[in-house]
């Protein structure tokens, strides 16, 4: 199934313990047709861009499932697509310091279970204005997230221009295209192109990119042959490994920050710290399967590597310490890993392909791939990815 437009409401089942409860994913608001192809159209045009060589869909491809393929991604000063991306700046712009997450069903980021007794639950309504972004939550709603790669140095912004200036140096690029005036006006009226609009139509079209739909989903409405034997088993084994204490919900995400002491990515010059505290939002595991490699920094290539690592049950970074208990007063001493990471049973290499297999049936593949012919700037839609 092709979901093209946001979803109104969407049935869906909660994997709760042993049992399943079923509950609703909360209705969101339709979007402005208008308001969702300028957010498309705007999303595929490098006049975004400092250096107007990357788009927002440079590292968010339908390709890769609307994120990457790599570890972590290469912004302006950079060709070419995905794994295949190559730095052309002798080392003036870095990396950009964290994987490129998918942006399919950010629309429900935040929808979580609220647990009442074993075997029932809820979900929640979200606010869009307080849903989390990004992979330390360092700010809420998709519409202040829009803003945000437009700012930064190695993702979009590059040396055109101070961070300061990023966002008002777009704007009057804009406003200088005949063509995007006549679509802002279409799709927000006398509002015209602001830094409101521009995020607000970005927002619109990232929330129209919505899957759920995948095996698992058909399982749980009572089609007792979308999932295999095997895969069945994954699931019960993915709850009795203690994964569902953070990977809840119908997203399965508890969209909260958990230190786990995940080794460091050694392209970046400085470790990164996270919220402060080595904590990373835990990621949704829908489409998983499709958007390797793994972890807030992209260490991980593999679902097995992943279950390995959790199996382990130990940090792997020197700044994030293995042991329980809590940091001393004054916040003495280095970060721990979170108590859900600790507790995670061991799993035999059975249950560990039962899970990769059960994980494979959170696959939905039916997201809007459409890429457009053109942007109105005349820079070719998606940035410097090879395609001219």
């Amino acid at each position: 199934m092709k979901s093209t437009l946001v979803v109104v409401s969407g049935v869906v089942a909660l994997v709760i313990g042993a049992e399943v409860g079923f509950a609703q994913l909360p209705p969101v608001a339709p979007a402005d047709a208008a308001q969702v192809e300028l957010g498309r159209t705007l999303f595929w045009d490098p006049i975004l861009s400092g250096e107007k060589d990357v788009a927002c869909a440079t590292c968010h491809h339908p390709d890769f499932a609307w994120a990457d393929g790599r570890a972590l991604s290469l912004g302006p000063a950079a060709t070419g697509l995905g794994p295949a991306r190559t730095a052309a700046s002798d080392g003036r712009i870095p990396v950009v310091k964290r994987n490129a997450q998918s942006i399919v069903n950010t629309v429900y980021n935040a929808v979580s279970r609220r647990r009442r007794r074993r075997g029932q639950g809820a979900t929640r309504a979200v606010d869009q204005a307080s849903a989390p972004m990004f992979w330390d939550n360092r700010v809420t709603s998709l519409e202040t997230q829009a803003l945000e790669p437009i700012k930064a140095f190695e993702e979009m912004r590059g040396s055109a221009y101070s961070e300061e200036a990023a966002v008002d140096s777009v704007l009057a690029r804009l406003g200088g295209i005949p063509e995007y005036v006549e679509l802002f006006d279409g799709a927000f009226g006398a509002a015209g192109i602001r830094a409101e609009t521009l995020a607000e139509a970005l927002a619109a079209f990232q929330r129209s990119l919505v899957a759920v739909d995948s095996p698992w989903d058909r399982f749980q409405r009572g089609d007792a042959s979308a999932l295999s034997a095997q895969q069945q088993r994954g699931m019960r084994d993915f709850d009795e490994a203690g994964c569902d204490r953070c990977h809840s919900g119908p997203m399965f995400s508890d969209f909260r920050l958990h230190a786990e002491g995940v080794m460091e990515n050694p392209l970046l010059a400085v470790p990164d710290t996270g919220d402060g505290r080595f904590r990373f939002r835990t990621p949704s595991l829908r489409n998983v399967a499709l958007t390797a490699p793994y972890m807030h920094n992209g260490m991980l290539s593999s679902l097995e590597e992943v279950l390995l690592f959790y199996d382990n049950g130990r940090s792997e970074n020197p700044n994030v310490a293995s042991g329980g208990g809590r940091r001393g007063r004054g916040g003495n001493g280095p970060p721990r890993v979170d108590g859900d990471f600790r507790r995670v049973s061991d799993m035999s290499s059975r249950e560990m392909e039962d899970i990769i297999a059960f994980l494979g049936a959170l696959t939905d593949d039916g997201f809007d791939r459409t890429v457009p012919t053109r942007v109105p700037s005349g820079l070719p839609p998606g940035g410097s990815i090879g395609r001219e």
